[in-house]
This record gives C-alpha cells, sequence and structure tokens, in this order.
C-alpha cells in the first residue's frame, strides 16, 4: 500500500493569460469515471496574485506576445493583498478591481512612449492593459469540475474597464499550456447577485488551476483611478448560488460501529477467500485484531484470531501441529463506515487522533502501519483514499489526515490498516503473540500519554565476554510496572540475570550468545505502555569482530598542513604517533568519510577522502589548498570501532584485503590505536593492506586506555573530481582456523565464531583442485567452534570462509 497525506494547497508559478473576455475554451482532459466536484471561492485565507500584461499594438487588438508582461507577487489576505495593478483583497474575502494605474506608478513606464502618447508623465495611454488578480487551485484531478461562486458585491467601472471585467476560471497544463479559459461578465450581474463559474472538465492532474477576476483597457494616470469607478466581488456578499466547501471532523469515537474486515494472501500471492472478508462490528468477533474501548481507546495488535479459527489450516500455517509458523499473510482493517458524516461532495473529511502508546515489536506490522480514509459511492464504487503512516508517532504525537469526498452520500471510511504475519497464542509457538507488542490509539481529548521513556542508558553497550553489564531505564508515569525482554522474548530472573522486572537490568558473566537487542516494556496503572531498546555487543578480545547487526562504525580525519605538513603515514608504535596531526575532527562515515560497510558480506570499502579539500570554503583556503590550486594538507580517514572495555587484554585483529585500485599515493592500513586515557599519547600498531593478501596486528594493550580498531587511509587531501580520489580499497575481517589437531583418523578444526555470521569450513585434497569442497556450516555463536573432519585421506587443504 502506498500511503500519501492529501491536502490542499496553493502554489505560485508562472502565469500567462489568453485575452478575450468573452472566449469559452472547451476542456481538453477526459472526464475521469469518478470525477469529483471541487468548488473554490474568494476564502480570505487564500494567496492572492497579481499579474500584468501590456499591448502596444492598439487599444482593441492584444495579440500575443505582450510588449510587458510582469508578475506583481503574492499576498495573504491576513495582511490585505494590494497590487498595483490597483487590485486589492481583504479579510473579509472582498476582491476590488479599478482602473488600472501600474504603467504610471512603474518607473520607468510612467513615461514609455510606447506606452503614452508623450514622455510629459500626464499624456494619454496608446496601448492596451489585461490586468488579473486571481488565486490558484492545486488539487483537481483529470476531469475534476471546478465552479468558482460568489457574487457581485458593487460595480461602477465606466467603459471600457465595465465591459471588459469578468470573473474566470484557468487551466494550464504543467508546462502552462493553456487549456480552458472560462468567463461569466460582471456588467451580465445586478449587485447582490450570484455567480457560478464552472470549468467543466480539469485536463490532467497537477494542472494549474487559477480562478479570480481580469479586466482590461487603456491604462490610466493614478490621479485619474478613481474617476473610472470600482467593482468588488465576494463570496460573503450578496446571494451565494452553491453553498462552499466545509470541513467535517471526524474522530475515534466509541458511539460509532467500528468494524473488521481482513485478506489473507497464501504463499503463491492469491487471495485466500475462507479467511478472508468482512469480520463483523466491534466486540461480535472474539480476538478481532482491533478493538475499542467505551473511553475511546483503540488498540491494535498482530492477528490472533487466525490461530483461534484456523487452528490447522496449512494453507495459513507451515503444519497442523497448532504451533508452527505462518506461511501467509494478511492485511487487516479495523474502521468505521457511515453515510452520515454530514459531507457532501466536495467537503473535506478531516480524521486525528492521538498515539497513546506504540510497544509493538511486530516490524513488520509496525512499519505498514497507517490511518486512512475511504471514499465509497452509494453503490460501493471506490472513488480513493488518503493515508498517513504511523511508524514514526512517539507516544502522545497526533495525526491528522482528509480528503475531500466526490459524492453527498457517499460511504466514508476511516480508521487504522496495517498488514503482517498472523501470530499463535500458544506461548510454545516460535511467533507467540506476546512477543510481538500492541499499539494504542485514542481522540485528541485524551490528555494522558501513558508512562514517558526519558532514558534507557547505556544506549549501546560493548562488553567483554565474562564481564558484568547493566541497563537502566528512567521514565515518568504513575504506577509504573517493569519488564526487560531479550530480541522480543521476556526475561526472568536466574542465573546470569537480575531486575528482568526492575528498572535496572543486570547481566553477569556475559557470554556471546546473550548479544542482541534488548527492550525494556513499561506500563502505567492504566495499562498505557511505552518501550524503549538497547544493545549489547559481547566481544572476544583474542578476535576483534563486528556484528554486522550492530556494528558501531565510527568515522575520524586527522590533517596534517602548515609546518606539519607530511608526505607520507606518520611512524606510529610504542612511543606514539609521529609527528601528531595538525587538528583533526569525527565526521558521519557513510556521508563524508568515504566509508562503507557491506552487512551483506562484511566487506569494507575505503576512498581517498575529499570532504576536507571540497569543503574549503574558498578556492584559496591555504588549510587546504595551495595557490596554484594544488592539495595543501595530507590527510588520514579512519573507519572504525571503539570499544574501552578491552583495555588491558591482548587484542588480534585479523583479516584479508579483497582488492586494492588505490593510487600509489595512497597508503591503507588494518590497526589497533591504544590510547592515553587523555589522548595525549595514542599509539598506533598496523598492518598494510595488499590485495589478495591477509593481515594481522596483535597489541598488548594497556589498562585504562582508549581501544579502538579498524582501518585508516593515508594520502593527500583532494578533490572527488580528482581520478587520483578514485580508487578503492576493500577488506573482509575473518575468522582463522586457530588450530588442527588429530583424533585417531579424525582432524578436528577449531575457530572462534560471532553471532549473525555462518562459518563454511571448505577443504582440498590439491591446491591445484580448481573447486573448494564445503566441509560444513555452522552458525556463530561467539565461543569457539570445533568441527570434526573424519577423513581417511593422507593430505587435505582446509580454509575457513565467513557469511
Amino acid at each position: 500500500m502506498q500511503n500519501t497525506v492529501i491536502k490542499m494547497t496553493f502554489h505560485r508559478g508562472k502565469h500567462l493569460f489568453a485575452i478575450g473576455a468573452t472566449a469559452l475554451v472547451a476542456a481538453l482532459g477526459a472526464l475521469t469515471t469518478h470525477a469529483a466536484t471541487d468548488y473554490v471561492i474568494t476564502d480570505p485565507n487564500n494567496v492572492f496574485y497579481g499579474y500584468e500584461n501590456v499591448y502596444t499594438n492598439g487599444l482593441t487588438t492584444t495579440t500575443w506576445p505582450a510588449y510587458i508582461s510582469d508578475f506583481l507577487g503574492s499576498g495573504g489576505s491576513d495582511l490585505g493583498a494590494a497590487f498595483p495593478n490597483d487590485s486589492s483583497s481583504d479579510l473579509s474575502g472582498n476582491v476590488t478591481i479599478g482602473a488600472d494605474d501600474w504603467a504610471d506608478i512603474t518607473s520607468p513606464y510612467s513615461t514609455d512612449t510606447d506606452i503614452w502618447a508623450d514622455a510629459s508623465g500626464t499624456s494619454a495611454a496608446i496601448c492596451d492593459v489585461v490586468s488579473d488578480i486571481y488565486c490558484q487551485y492545486g488539487s483537481a484531478a483529470a476531469g475534476d469540475t471546478v465552479i468558482f461562486t460568489g457574487s457581485l458585491v458593487t460595480n461602477s467601472l465606466s467603459a471600457p474597464y465595465g465591459n471588459n471585467a469578468v470573473v474566470f476560471i484557468k487551466d494550464y497544463d504543467s508546462s502552462w499550456s493553456m487549456h480552458s479559459f472560462v468567463t461569466v461578465h460582471l456588467n451580465t450581474l445586478t449587485n447582490g447577485q450570484g455567480f457560478a463559474v464552472s470549468l467543466p472538465s480539469a485536463y490532467a492532474t497537477g494542472d494549474y488551476i487559477q480562478y479570480g477576476l481580469e479586466w482590461s483597457g487603456p491604462p490610466v494616470r493614478s490621479a485619474n483611478v478613481t474617476s473610472y469607478g470600482s467593482a468588488t466581488i465576494s463570496t460573503n456578499g450578496g446571494t451565494v448560488v452553491i453553498a462552499p466547501p466545509k470541513n467535517v471532523n471526524v474522530y475515534i469515537d466509541p458511539s460509532q460501529a467500528w468494524a473488521g474486515y481482513r485478506t489473507v494472501t497464501d504463499q503463491m500471492g492469491d487471495t485466500y477467500a475462507a479467511a478472508s472478508g468482512y469480520l463483523g462490528v466491534g466486540g461480535q468477533t472474539p480476538d478481532l485484531q482491533g478493538t475499542i474501548s467505551s473511553q475511546g481507546i483503540v488498540n491494535c495488535a498482530p492477528d490472533i484470531s487466525l490461530d483461534a479459527y484456523f487452528h490447522t489450516d496449512t494453507t495459513i500455517w507451515a503444519d497442523d501441529s497448532g504451533t508452527s509458523a505462518a506461511v501467509s499473510t494478511y492485511d487487516n482493517t479495523f474502521y468505521v463506515d457511515s453515510t452520515t458524516t454530514g459531507a457532501n461532495g466536495g467537503d473535506t473529511v478531516i480524521f486525528s487522533g492521538t498515539m497513546i502508546t506504540n510497544a509493538l515489536t511486530d516490524l513488520s506490522m509496525a512499519d505498514s502501519l497507517v490511518a486512512f480514509i475511504k471514499d465509497f459511492s452509494s453503490g460501493w464504487a471506490y472513488y480513493g483514499e488518503s493515508t498517513v503512516n504511523l511508524s514514526t508517532l512517539t507516544n502522545g504525537q497526533s495525526f491528522t489526515i482528509s480528503k475531500a469526498i466526490n459524492t453527498t452520500g457517499d460511504h466514508v471510511q476511516w480508521g487504522f490498516e496495517w498488514q503482517g504475519s498472523p501470530d499463535r497464542t500458544n506461548p510454545a509457538a516460535a511467533n507467540y503473540v506476546g512477543q510481538y507488542g500492541y499499539v494504542i490509539f485514542s481522540s485528541n481529548s485524551v490528555v494522558s500519554a501513558g508512562p514517558q521513556i526519558l532514558s534507557v542508558t547505556p544506549s549501546s553497550a560493548n562488553v567483554v565476554a565474562g564481564t558484568n553489564v547493566t541497563f537502566t531505564a528512567n521514565a515518568t508515569g504513575s504506577g509504573l510496572s517493569y519488564q526487560w525482554m531479550m530480541n522480543g522474548a521476556k526475561l526472568s530472573n536466574g542465573t546470569g540475570i537480575a531486575g528482568a522486572t526492575a528498572t535496572a537490568l543486570t547481566l553477569a558473566n556475559v557470554q556471546p550468545g546473550e548479544e542482541g537487542t534488548y527492550q525494556v516494556v513499561i506500563t502505567d496503572s492504566s495499562h498505557l505502555s511505552a518501550t524503549g531498546a538497547v544493545s549489547l555487543i559481547v566481544c572476544n578480545p583474542g578476535w576483534l569482530y563486528y556484528d554486522r547487526a550492530l556494528a558501531p562504525f565510527q568515522g575520524y580525519i586527522n590533517a596534517w598542513n602548515g609546518a606539519n605538513l607530511i608526505s607520507a603515514p606518520p611512524s606510529s608504535g610504542a612511543a606514539g604517533t609521529s609527528p601528531k596531526s595538525s587538528f583533526g575532527f569525527a565526521v558521519t562515515p557513510t556521508t563524508l568519510l568515504r566509508a562503507t560497510f557491506n552487512s551483506t558480506n562484511d566487506e569494507v570499502t575505503l576512498q581517498p577522502n575529499t570532504y576536507v579539500f571540497d569543503g574549503a570554503t574558498n578556492s584559496m583556503n591555504t588549510n587546504y589548498i595551495t595557490s596554484a590550486g594544488s592539495s595543501a594538507a595530507y590527510l588520514e580517514q579512519d573507519y572504525y570501532i571503539q570499544n574501552d572495555n578491552l583495555a588491558g587484554d591482548t587484542l588480534v585483529f585479523s583479516g584479508i584485503c579483497t582488492s586494492n585500485s588505490l593510487d600509489p599515493k595512497y597508503t591503507a592500513r588494518a590497526w589497533i590505536k591504544d590510547g592515553a586515557s587523555d589522548w595525549s599519547v595514542e599509539h598506533r600498531y598496523d598492518a598494510p593492506l595488499v590485495a589478495g593478501q591477509p593481515f594481522t596486528v596483535t597489541v598488548a594493550s594497556t589498562a585504562g586506555d582508549h581501544i579502538q580498531y579498524g582501518f585508516g587511509l593515508w594520502g593527500p587531501d583532494n578533490s572527488a573530481t580528482n581520478p587520483i580520489t578514485l580508487g578503492v580499497v576493500k577488506t573482509r575481517v575473518y575468522s582463522t582456523i586457530s588450530s588442527a589437531t588429530q583424533s585417531g583418523n579424525a582432524i578436528n578444526l577449531a575457530f572462534p565464531t560471532t553471532v549473525n555470521h555462518a562459518y563454511a569450513v571448505q577443504y582440498k585434497t590439491n591446491l591445484t583442485d580448481s573447486v573448494w569442497n564445503v566441509l560444513t556450516i555452522t552458525n556463530g555463536t561467539g565461543a569457539n567452534v570445533t568441527v570434526p573432519d573424519p577423513t581417511i585421506s593422507t593430505r587435505r587443504f582446509y580454509r575457513l570462509s565467513t557469511e
């Protein structure tokens, strides 16, 4: 489902005007099957525009192009809108025009002899002017009828202006070609008489529709404007022919009949009719996916009614065990259907509400959840819908959505829609509904927003295997209770776990298998909830890796320039990096560092950094660029992970450089940095990245220091357009086979693993063999794994592929 918010807006743009006040040009756009009727008025909240075309080829012939075409600006009626062509609007929705004196008050045109008989500043006009004051309507669809309604308040315009003054609607396509110009002469109306100017068929969706007043005649001198009279129109004055459109508000109202509808899609992508259809109103159907309370609280949750009524249906479930996972998906709707909203054709229905709490951990449902308004005819012809995605709302935040209704008596529906996989009610099932949460909405009148989570700290913890970690939630609300979860499963106090239902969760002797996302669900005395999440990464100092699901890469740039300018990476080791950089600063890795991590294959890609050179404040910034335009700085860009909990251990960082096409001016290395607690000394230990070659860096780190590991690229500062910056270096960190021991005829292969990865042990009998054979594939646990090879072969070559 595509989610959009539809609203009416007015646009300022290019304006072209066809001349001939009595012309009626037929609309070229064909009527759509369900064309709507849109009403426009001289609303004082609108933006009004002014335009001027001056023709110098006579007083009666106005052949395009004009001598002068001038956009006179825009103005909102909250401040009044007045234009130099002697037109204005006011706070009551009145629009007034008079004889045009723009050419007299605008230098240099007050003495222009193409406009006036001579340059005296008092001579009579020898040209013709077409003047406009108008609004723009941008919400018409192809085939829509647009009607401009109002009434004539007064008309004292003298000839020739009174004879040429019209109310109009114009239709331009997206390239400003005119398709319709519909008018009504003011001199056909009496004071107080209403008018309705109708554009019968908009040419195309997105057309520029303009409506207002247009009049023509020779320009006048400012001193004589009032002697030619004026004319005023208004939606509010006199007799209005057709009632203007109005807004109708609908809410999450428990007095309405809320119903459910479900569409189930099977594995082949077809609708499964047996489980699809209307689910009844309110509490008629137990386990309905949406519910509403007598206080106007709507609860939307993953669908369990499919488990209740289609418990063993193998079109929906993998098998008939009653606990198997779903193989189908659903699209659920919880809504009101009404033909008595009070909205007529052209009126706008507005649906609003407030998210009270969102405890959803079912991401497929959370990402697809929308509020909607749908419009159907009395015979159920579909006129379209407006939606707003609710996944970005925070607790207590409101939503508003609107839709123009096609015809009086339509079925108007509003409510909530979401998609996902059905869930089981049996806790033994992998997709047990108790793990996936719910979301609660109410009308905007509800003040309480439920508990508010101020913080959950730390937001991300990097710990060494075997150590302890504590996560703490800080929240406000009344009668709060807490439940901690790991990857959606509830935690209980026991060995290694304390505080599972308290503000602080402590994990003792953390093991690699405990790495993942931890959530805290906080519920208040009104049963309203809020959810916060943190991540836990468990590290092995003897094998530095990064979890592809949680890898917290950072970026940093060091610059050497001026007296410290160098041409090769500074030396490093036990004495610390020398010479020190002139300055350094953190950057956003993916946008400024030209460094990326592919979480599918664990490959890291780096390109020479161009941020400083391209970001120089001017082309002669001597910090970065010489007067000749060449580089004046040398950079180190780092793409790395920081984990100070590793300090004091012997650290091993190993991997392989898969490719290197860097220009020779650049050097790339894998490194471990052991920095003093105040960063006064930085010890860098590194290994070069050579295409096709492995690397290993081993460091005995110092307790209390800052520990970083990752990749660095050194070279001259330069532009992204310079060919030398286009090369790339790619690396992968891998797990090595740490030992191979024989036990009888078997070879036992041992290697470290991490979660979120799989490991394929491969072998060859001879290195010249064309392919590697797979011995086994093992999922990582974060601990060392031993794989036996019960071969009787006298010779085998092994390798380990990390996936």
